[in-house]
């Protein structure tokens, strides 16, 4: 069959990407298909932790800004000011960095499917066989394993028997331009619903993004709070504003029998901001080495493909429920819980530590040996009480 792969992958963001990348390193052939005409065109703030670079040194290349500063809001009087003196977070050209890496992996040998809308897939004791719609017809793609990357809520990954993520957030974010900060800044109250928060971030040339994240979708997808923090910073909207749903639970079950989800279909998101490009990425690399240890072989058990979950979860797993912990801890407090927090924040020299952006279980520990534990009632407190702090 000319379309046969050693690795199919749907999905080209960074999780897909990387995939194919790794997979095509070790020297096995790979298809990726998606939908898009443009690698990379999804809406994301872009940012990440300056441990990015330890792992994927070429995203120095895509830098917007590196932020060492952040203003953090509680309704329009308070304010807490973050100043390090080390990079804290990369604000990074998403689009152009993934498809970077999209273009390495063609180099590599990797095959891009564009405008490929999926519409089957078969997984048998034997093979992979995908069909696809393209200009009206059908074209048929077959592999020895399948890797999934195909974002929140996907249909593809229901369709192959997996109890996707019932949790999840919303986000909203709009371009702006004539943006006069040079920091991030965070906000929460004012016309943010509970639980919701909310940021400007620069990115190049004085434009920036405006968005915010919560539980709920919102009827009027955040225009309050855009004119509110229009007003307070002096800003131009440019274009629209964009919605989109991010997982916050990674899944129990993320591969079988040759088949493993990565990204955020997998649910592998930070809980606490909903960023995933680092995660994405790290379990690109993870789900490609149990690829090229199943090809070696020539063994393609859902046992073997299940140690790709054992290594995720050691490494990541507990993060993340740490991570859940703290959503949640934060959705059950009011502005005015919110205003002594941060108080108590500023007092007990907090903000003096060091914070891992991709890493937060370590700030966290640190902030419930403070005042701020009294804040935690019920479940919570139980749930505190069984965690683990330690990474990995």
């Amino acid at each position: 069959m000319k379309n046969f792969y050693d690795v199919l992958i749907v999905g080209c963001g960074p999780a897909g990407a990387q995939a194919a990348k790794r997979i095509s390193e070790y020297g096995y052939s790979v298809g990726i298909l998606d939908y898009r005409l443009n690698v990379g065109d999804k809406l994301c703030t872009g940012i990440v932790g300056s441990e990015m670079l330890e792992h994927y040194p070429d995203v120095k290349n895509f830098i917007f800004t590196e932020a060492r500063n952040a203003n953090i809001y509680s309704g329009n009087n308070y304010l807490l000011e973050i100043e390090k003196d080390s990079t804290q977070a990369l604000i990074i050209d998403r689009e152009k960095y993934i498809k970077e890496i999209s273009l390495s992996s063609e180099k590599l040998g990797a095959k891009v499917f564009l405008e490929r809308l999926v519409s089957n897939i078969q997984v048998s004791s034997d093979e992979v066989l995908i069909e696809a719609q393209f200009n009206g017809n059908i074209e048929k793609y077959k592999s020895k394993i399948l890797i999934l990357a195909t974002g929140y809520n996907s249909k593809l990954a229901k369709s192959l028997g997996f109890n996707l993520s019932s949790h999840s957030m919303f986000g909203y974010q709009t371009k702006i331009d004539q943006l006069k900060v040079d920091k991030v800044n965070v906000f929460t109250g004012g016309t943010l619903p509970k639980g919701y928060f909310g940021w400007v971030v620069p990115t190049k040339q004085n434009k920036g993004l405006c968005g915010i994240l919560g539980r709920e979708k919102l009827d009027d997808h955040g225009l309050a709070f855009l004119e509110e923090v229009k007003e307070k910073l002096g800003f131009n909207v440019v274009g629209r504003t964009s919605a989109w749903g991010i997982p916050i639970e990674p899944l129990s079950v993320k591969s079988k029998s040759r088949v493993m989800l990565i990204g955020d279909v997998a649910g592998q998101v930070k809980p606490t901001t909903g960023g995933g490009i680092y995660f994405a990425m790290r379990s690109a690399d993870i789900a490609a080495n149990i690829a090229r240890k199943a090809i070696e072989k020539n063994v393609f058990s859902g046992k073997l493909f299940l140690e790709y979950s054992k290594e995720w979860d050691s490494i990541f797993k507990n993060e993340l429920r740490i991570g859940m912990f703290a959503r949640k801890f934060y959705e059950s407090l009011d502005e005015k819980d919110i205003k002594e927090i941060m108080s108590h924040i500023k007092d007990s020299n907090l903000i003096e530590e060091d914070i891992k952006f991709d890493w937060h279980s370590e700030i966290i520990f640190l902030a419930f040996k403070t005042k701020i534990k009294s804040y935690l009632k019920g479940s919570l407190l139980k749930t505190f009480n069984n965690l683990t702090f330690k990474r990995g």
